[in-house]
């Protein structure tokens, strides 16, 4: 008998500019995607890495009494909120397998979900911001946001049935081979029942099948219905969702909003519109109330200046979490004799200085927008940071803004800025 030799492995595939290029344009919310053998800093997010992130959140979770950001499942039902908190991996567990050898002992079937991991991943989050700023470049920046997430658990199959998210999914198996059953909207839509199934025998030939192990990447785009399966074997995957169900119309009202809400001012407010005739006895509809003609003349007097400001107030504030729903920090407490860094030297404070008033400025990271007025010890502070530099706070905010730029840069800090 002739003995077989072992397959060879797949040639290594590196995420560079050509596998971008091609990406953006043949791939990306176009169809799925299987890719083994991948050389990306992200497979440095393995099992023990991965372990370890989830022991530090359920920690988290356990010392606030909040399990926000865990669902588990068992046979398939969800498990109460208060229920939680005792199924959590723990240290004791030593690893992802440990926490299984302990799960399986309880319930048969099993699936534990976590969507906040960033809260914690500090160490590593600049491998998630490498990967990501080369897929925004490519297909253009979130106007919703991207988030991690980690599957673990011996569940036989996704214990929501088939589903669809509004988001393009990159998944990484850290241990065991994951299965993904995969459907065009297209075919979802001729076939209703497929919505949340667990019984989908007759649909299978019309699916595609996408198989991955530790070190191999698969992604599929916001339209795909879609449901892992397994044997019974335990894995665990971590995958990033970048959702993409927020159109442009929605961040222009987004950012429109708080303009109206200077602009109009206590008439914005007021839940109640006095009004001297609905209609006519007709039925015909021909005069505003007295609040909306005030709006309109507000509105009217908007200049250009303003509406750019507002938009890059905006947008600014957008980005500073670099297409994330949340990112991790370290809590700082700052006074003037603090010396304070940049939490990462590709995480700067963004600025600009305003266009309606040359001496306001305007400062965000992480989500937060602060305001400075006169602001050329703070500006300095920050472009000082961003360059590398660390720094005694004293040195830069002094006078009779001290106490506001400090509060300010407390802000800032809050949002995960420095280290």
């Amino acid at each position: 008998m002739t003995k077989k030799s072992a397959p060879s492995p797949a040639k290594p595939v590196f995420l560079d500019q050509k596998f971008w290029d091609n990406f953006a344009k043949n791939i990306w919310e176009k169809k799925p995607l299987v890719l083994k053998n991948v050389k990306s800093g992200l497979l440095e997010l393995g099992n023990v890495e991965i372990f370890d992130l989830l022991v530090l959140y359920a920690n988290q979770c356990r010392k606030l009494n909040d399990p926000t950001g865990f669902k588990f499942y068992i046979d398939g039902f969800k498990a109460d909120a208060e229920d939680v908190l005792q199924v959590l991996p723990e240290k004791s567990d030593k690893s992802l397998l440990g926490y299984h050898a302990r799960m399986k002992a309880l319930f048969p079937d099993y699936c534990l979900v976590c969507d906040e991991l960033l809260q914690v991943n500090l160490k590593k989050q600049h491998l998630l911001a490498e990967f990501t700023d080369e897929l925004y470049r490519h297909v253009g920046f979130p106007n919703r946001f991207s988030e991690m997430g980690l599957y673990l658990g011996n569940y036989r199959k996704t214990p929501f049935g088939v589903h669809v998210d509004s988001c393009g999914v990159f998944s990484f198996p850290v241990v065991g081979t994951k299965r993904f059953r995969i459907w065009t909207s297209e075919y979802a839509k001729k076939n209703p029942a497929l919505d949340r199934a667990f019984k989908y025998d007759k649909y299978k030939k019309d699916s595609l099948l996408l198989e991955v192990g530790p070190g191999d990447m698969t992604y599929w785009p916001s339209s795909a219905w879609h449901i892992a399966e397994s044997d019974g074997s335990f894995s665990a995957t971590w995958s990033l969702g970048v959702w993409v169900d927020h159109p442009h119309k929605e961040m222009v009202a987004q950012a429109f909003n708080s303009l109206l809400e200077q602009k109009l001012g206590p008439t914005g407010k007021t839940v109640t519109t006095p009004f001297k005739s609905l209609h006519s006895k007709a039925g015909e509809v021909t005069e505003l109330p007295e609040a909306y003609k005030t709006s309109i003349q507000a509105l009217q007097s908007l200049t250009a200046k303003e509406l750019q400001e507002t938009f890059l107030k905006s947008w600014m504030t957008h980005i500073s979490l670099q297409g994330f729903k949340t990112i991790p920090h370290i809590a700082v407490k700052l006074s003037a004799k603090s010396r304070i860094q940049l939490r990462s030297d590709k995480s700067m404070i963004l600025w600009q200085q305003g266009l309606t008033s040359k001496d306001r400025f305007f400062f965000s990271f992480g989500g937060a927008l602060v305001e400075s007025t006169k602001a050329s010890g703070f500006l300095k502070l920050v472009k000082a940071l961003n360059a590398g530099e660390t720094c005694l706070i004293s040195d830069f905010i002094k006078g009779a803004t001290a106490k506001k730029d400090l509060s300010s840069l407390q802000a800032l800090a809050n949002a995960g800025a420095f280290v």
